[in-house]
């Protein structure tokens, strides 16, 4: 009996530890919780003094809990106005700036609004909500860097934005800066300011004078012009150091030793001091063209064209002149080889830029110049030819001495079925001249074409059909009215007799 007592006791005992510990638990939670909640709302703690029997109190810093789901708050709204395709109240993040807004949120396509110049990006208005006016200038934005001139963007503010009118005064810089401009007038800025958005001076720049033209020619020294303050329809121009000679160079490639890019002096560094600079040749010369591709200059165009400078032989029209040879110019490509049709035409207009070309050996009996920007390539051209167009096996074939056209032909399985066997052309290698096969001496690198017979297209099958129907058409009804008159003078007749 005593011992169910004891056992009973125990049990007791281990009930009341059980519930004393999550009474506990709870206590400490609850008063974790108070302490959080007090701390949250910046309240002071009292802390017990055991010396002196009196409370002190440490205040406890602020803590501030963000929500990361209150979406409204990372976004403001920004009225945007004045002369843009779109106008309205649009959300835009926090600290959002006049560029982010205008640009980035489909109202104006930067790179056409920036080259078109029909808005003042330089006067941007900006209305915030306690009545400051505040001005963007983008173009000192975007062409300077300057950030200041790109402001930052409160909610309710209003960006005003208006259209460059030809009556308003402007400034202009131009000559020997990296980008000239002509912009509108802005108060207050200096040179420094205008010279910035323009990129600064090119390395030709003559900075002891800076030239200005307005209402009377001004000529300022470096050190004052940047301080001075641009007046409305001031024009400056800077001019060019004529003792500064340009750095010129070209870039040489293909079967050389050492290709790169190499310094010239424009019109006298000589085309075989190039080469020989560079090591000379990769393989035998024999098997080696020279080309040189020039920048497209009008100019020198046009002296090619009237023979002035005879030394240089750029053919700069050779392309369009062996189009106009062409038996059928239409049907040149109209081949069933689309993606080799597709490599020659490429090639073909590769070939529409200013260029010369030459033979290893002709370097030593020629005195060719080079220009700035020229590209020369040494091009390898092995010996063998290729077959293109309406053959059965087109692709590359060795050259062989003695060998005809027809021979080439035959050994590519024969004409196609819709070959046209007067319409094989040799394309002459490096200048595609088109060539008729009888006319043409094969030589390394040629291309021989064969053309195919004219085919029309789904487009003329069409337009043929409707006009064949609509002359059906026109048959049928004059035949319907044919009858139809034949039938009323019959009904005439006959009712004419009866009356009779």
């Amino acid at each position: 009996m005593s011992q169910e007592v004891k056992q009973l006791t125990r049990e007791e005992i281990t009930s009341v530890r059980k519930s004393w510990a999550q009474s506990s638990f709870i206590a400490c939670f609850v008063v974790l919780s108070t302490l959080f909640t007090v701390a949250s709302y910046g309240q002071d703690i009292p802390i017990p003094n055991q010396n002196n029997g009196q409370q002190n109190q440490r205040p406890l810093p602020n803590i501030s809990i963000s929500n990361p789901l209150n979406l409204a708050s990372r976004s403001i709204s920004v009225h945007v106005t004045g002369d843009v395709p779109l106008t309205g109240v649009i959300k835009v993040p926090v600290g959002a700036r006049v560029d982010e807004v205008l640009f980035g949120f489909d109202i104006l396509n930067k790179q056409q609004a920036l080259e078109q110049n029909r808005i003042d990006f330089r006067n941007i208005l900006v209305f915030t909500q306690n009545g400051d006016t505040l001005y963007s200038d983008l173009l000192a934005y975007n062409y300077g860097g300057d950030l200041s001139q790109n402001v930052i963007i409160n909610d309710g503010d209003v960006i005003h934005v208006r259209q460059t009118n030809p009556r308003f005064d402007r400034v202009s810089i131009s000559g020997e800066v990296t980008r000239d401009l002509d912009l509108p007038f802005k108060e207050e800025e200096t040179f420094g300011e205008l010279l910035q958005i323009a990129g600064g001076f090119t390395g030709y720049a003559w900075t002891d004078e800076i030239t200005v033209f307005s209402t009377e020619r001004k000529v300022l020294t470096l050190s004052s012009a940047l301080s001075y303050v641009v007046q409305p329809n001031d024009r400056f121009v800077i001019r060019k150091d004529e003792s500064k000679r340009p750095e010129s160079s070209i870039v040489l490639s293909g079967e050389v030793l050492q290709p790169g890019i190499y310094p010239i002096l424009e019109d006298e560094t000589l085309l075989q001091d190039i080469l020989l600079e560079a090591g000379g040749y990769t393989k035998n010369p024999s098997n080696l063209s020279i080309i040189v591709h020039r920048k497209d200059d009008d100019s020198k165009r046009e002296q090619s064209r009237q023979g002035e400078d005879e030394l240089m032989r750029f053919q700069t029209d050779l392309l369009r002149q062996s189009r106009t040879l062409r038996v059928t110019p239409d049907q040149l490509r109209m081949s069933d080889q689309y993606l080799e049709n597709f490599q020659l035409f490429f090639d073909e207009l590769d070939m529409e830029q200013t260029f010369m070309y030459l033979q290893p050996e002709d370097i030593q009996s020629e005195v060719i110049t080079l220009a700035d920007q020229d590209s020369i390539e040494v091009r390898y051209t092995p010996s063998h030819i290729r077959l293109m167009g309406q053959v059965s096996k087109s692709g590359f074939y060795p050259l062989e001495e003695g060998k005809s056209i027809d021979e080439y032909i035959a050994e590519a399985g024969g004409l196609g079925p819709a070959a046209d066997e007067n319409g094989v052309y040799v394309i002459k290698n490096i200048s595609y001249a088109w060539v008729p096969a009888e006319e043409a001496i094969l030589e390394p690198g040629d291309l021989l074409f064969v053309d195919r017979d004219p085919i029309t297209t789904y487009e003329v099958d069409q337009k043929l059909e409707i006009q064949r129907l609509e002359a059906q058409l026109e048959r049928q009804e004059s035949r319907f009215r044919t009858v139809i008159s034949t039938v009323n003078a019959l009904v005439s007749v006959v009712l004419l007799l009866t009356r009779l």
